[in-house]
């Protein structure tokens, strides 16, 4: 009776399989896994630029050029402070991150605005 019996046999004995050697790890080109610590670090640069940029635009009296490029600094920060967080986070260049989370913040316009205008009090 047994030997009709086609069901799943959850106690019987499984074929025994030869253990396969063992496998040498490939080696990973170390430009892949910092990709995106090397895009903070770029959008925090871009960053800078425009800011700079934005600043001397608006002290040549074109204010409307500076403020859009004000904008644009705001959201390059942001990419930068995001990409670089998720760049430590992952261990995908953590150093380029940290660079770019950096240069984001220091470099974005309303976090200058608000140093500038603490500056401005102490003189």
């Amino acid at each position: 009776m047994a030997a009709e019996f086609r069901g799943i046999e959850v106690f019987g004995r499984a074929p025994r399989r030869r253990a396969a050697p063992p496998r040498r790890a490939a080696a990973r080109p170390r430009v892949r896994r910092v990709r995106l610590g090397l895009l903070a670090a770029f959008a925090g640069l871009v960053t800078v630029i425009v800011t700079v940029s934005g600043i001397l635009t608006s002290m040549a009296g074109r204010y409307e050029p500076g403020i859009l490029l004000a904008y644009l600094a705001t959201g390059t920060s942001v990419v930068a402070v995001l990409c670089g967080a998720t760049a430590v986070v992952t261990g995908r260049g953590r150093r380029w991150g940290v660079i770019g989370i950096l240069l984001g913040i220091l470099a974005s316009p309303p976090v200058l605005t608000r140093l500038l205008d603490w500056a401005s009090g102490l003189g």
